[in-house]
């Protein structure tokens, strides 16, 4: 049984038991609005969210959750392709049977999860927001993370995880979250058992690259909106501002935001303007 960890004020974490035995950690916010499920990038777990989910909590009702062999979810044996994480997200809505649709939001690896999930189980998707997604344009700079995460993993090894923290903690992460905030999104990240889980992806990228690039050339069957951190380096952010672009525009609510204040991790270092933009785009849905 996964440590508990106290998310904080307003927030509640429980678990979910997927059929066969497995169980997922998430943790819920809010008591009225709209349901938002926010779903991780590659190692992260459900408490990288817990600062969105506090700007949420007043208009929206909103779940995150650890992926099988993250934070707190129990290990699945199974490849760790995107057709697999998207398989156990279904099961894992099917689990919570909310009675209604949700509007997923997805960050990095798990834009193109919640993408693929929306063209597979329709039913469970009112609406797709994807926050710096990974998209085939940018393979050049995908090729970086492979090498990283060995990097990584041989750090946290040596006993070097803590070192590793203190970047967060002093980086563009903590210009915005408070420290109790800081405290349960890094307390289950980077362990070993997380970035094994994490190389796993990594390595069933390439069975999962037919998919992407199949999503990235149909329009999505529910509106759709990007947001592309604009401050990084000029080649990238126009190989992510343009990308974003072309995929969104063969939706018909198609959108693409540039948040210029921002990197890669939109929602830890700018998570008020990653909800505000979050519940701007829920006024702007059409009528279900």
């Amino acid at each position: 049984m996964p440590e508990p960890r106290d998310p904080g004020a307003g927030l509640t974490e429980q678990l979910a038991g997927l059929p066969g035995g497995r169980n997922i950690r998430y943790v819920t916010g809010g008591e009225e609005g709209p349901l938002v499920l926010l779903e991780c990038g590659l190692g992260n777990t459900a408490g990288t969210w817990v600062t969105v989910q506090r700007h949420l909590s007043a208009t929206c009702r909103t779940i995150a959750y650890d992926r099988a062999g993250i934070g707190g979810s129990d290990r699945d044996g199974r490849s760790r392709s995107l057709a697999r994480l998207a398989e156990d997200l279904a099961a894992f809505l099917d689990v919570l049977d909310l009675g209604e649709p949700v509007v997923l939001v997805g960050h990095s690896w798990g834009g193109p999860l919640v993408r693929l999930l929306a063209e597979r189980r329709p039913e469970h998707v009112r609406a797709l927001m994807l926050v710096d997604p990974t998209i085939t344009a940018a393979k050049k700079w995908l090729r970086v993370v492979r090498p990283l995460y060995l990097r990584l993993m041989w750090t946290v090894r040596m006993g070097g995880r803590e070192r590793l923290l203190r970047s967060y903690r002093t980086g563009s992460w903590a210009q915005e979250m408070s420290p109790q905030d800081l405290d349960v999104a890094l307390a289950d990240f980077m362990t070993r058992a997380n970035l094994r889980t994490s190389w796993q992806e990594i390595r069933a990228q390439s069975e999962s690259w037919p998919d992407l690039v199949a999503l990235e050339s149909m329009p999505s069957a529910v509106p759709i909106r990007f947001l592309v951190g604009g401050d990084r380096p000029e080649a990238l952010r126009t190989v992510m501002t343009e990308g974003c672009a072309r995929i969104a525009a063969l939706s018909r609510w198609g959108s693409t935001v540039v948040v210029g204040e921002a990197g890669h991790s939109i929602p830890q270092e700018r998570p008020a303007r990653t909800a505000g933009e979050i519940e701007k785009f829920i006024r702007e849905l059409p009528p279900a």
